[in-house]
């Protein structure tokens, strides 16, 4: 299990608030992966309500030692609402929030490697 944490900005629904991904093994393709996180206020407009999402990567691309480009939830964005695409680096994993009709609507989501 990799776990990586992290704060999501994404106006009006989140600020600052936490974010995280939990891959079941290395991030490869097919391997199951979570995404949890909160918003500040939801769409319902709910504060603090929690998000979970479960699904598979959906693209796992290496680019050379410790460095690969990621996708997941892709698969499941109709379900999830949310899909995500970005870089790992070493022990840092940026990412970009895409909703289910392929719109950007969060960028440089930087998130650390905190349990291996």
């Amino acid at each position: 299990m990799i776990t990586w944490l992290g704060k999501l900005d994404y106006s009006p629904y989140s600020r600052d608030e936490i974010f995280s991904v939990v891959f079941a093994n290395n991030m490869n393709l097919g391997e199951g992966v979570a995404v949890i996180h909160q918003w500040t206020k939801d769409a319902s407009g709910k504060a603090k309500s929690n998000s979970f999402a479960q699904g598979t990567v959906s693209k796992s691309v290496i680019l050379g030692p410790m460095e690969r480009e990621i996708e997941i939830l892709y698969n499941e964005r109709e379900t999830t609402y949310y899909w995500y695409k970005g870089k790992q680096s070493g022990g840092k994993l940026t990412l970009s929030m895409f909703n289910k009709h392929g719109e950007e609507v969060a960028k440089n989501i930087e998130l650390l490697a905190v349990y291996y």
